[in-house]
């Protein structure tokens, strides 16, 4: 990685723990262990990340929002976002194994449904882990797949940012928290609201659809 994606993730990384640290001391649930508070802050940030990575995604296929950020920006950030995404979903996941609290194996992390606690709210999770490392791993190797089979894997990102939501509804005994809804329901409205922006531009007069990859 370089310079600038690690003191990003560094960055992201210290937030959570702090922000994970002050709601455990503050909050109404401070019986709940500082990790688990850990590990569930990183996977929000690691949400919101994805959010970002893929708003600039969609915003590269628009043009930087119809020219108002300048392409090669919105490039460098969509991967920068991306990356963030991947470290802090697989920190996260970490986190949530070592906590005893959590109950969730290692096996459980990678397998679908083999979680004795919560199924269904940590299978979300699973798939979506899974999905997004699908997701970046094909951009690793792009160049060596046919840009169909690139651009529908790459599109499965928006999957991913939906199980993603849900997992973080269903999994957190925080999900009724306004703040939390608002995060995941806001950044859903946003990516929509970027894709609508996208087709807006394409439908320009004298547009071309980009044949590129992002």
């Amino acid at each position: 990685m370089m310079t600038s994606e690690i003191r990003l993730i560094g960055g992201l990384l210290l937030g959570a723990w702090l922000g994970a640290f002050v709601v455990q001391a503050l909050g109404d649930m401070t019986s709940l262990p500082l990790l688990w508070w850990t590990a569930r802050s990183i996977g929000l940030v690691s949400y919101a990340a994805l959010v970002l990575a893929v708003l600039f995604g969609v915003m590269v296929g628009a043009r930087g929002a119809g020219g108002l950020v300048a392409p090669p920006v919105v490039r460098e950030l969509h991967g920068r976002w991306a990356l963030a995404a991947v470290v802090l979903a697989l920190i996260h996941v970490l986190a949530v194994v070592v906590d005893p609290h959590s109950g969730v194996s290692p096996l459980a992390a990678v397998v679908p449904l083999a979680s004795a606690v919560r199924t269904g709210p940590v299978a979300l999770g699973t798939v979506a882990l899974l999905g997004l490392l699908v997701v970046y791993g094909s951009t690793l190797v792009m160049k060596r797949l046919p840009l169909v089979v690139w651009r529908a894997v790459h599109a499965s990102a928006f999957g991913v940012l939906l199980l993603g939501a849900l997992h973080g509804v269903t999994a957190g005994t925080d999900a009724a928290a306004p703040s939390v809804r608002a995060l995941l329901l806001g950044s859903l409205a946003a990516v929509m609201g970027m894709v609508v922006l996208r087709v807006l531009v394409a439908l320009r007069p004298g547009q071309v659809a980009p044949t590129g990859r992002a």
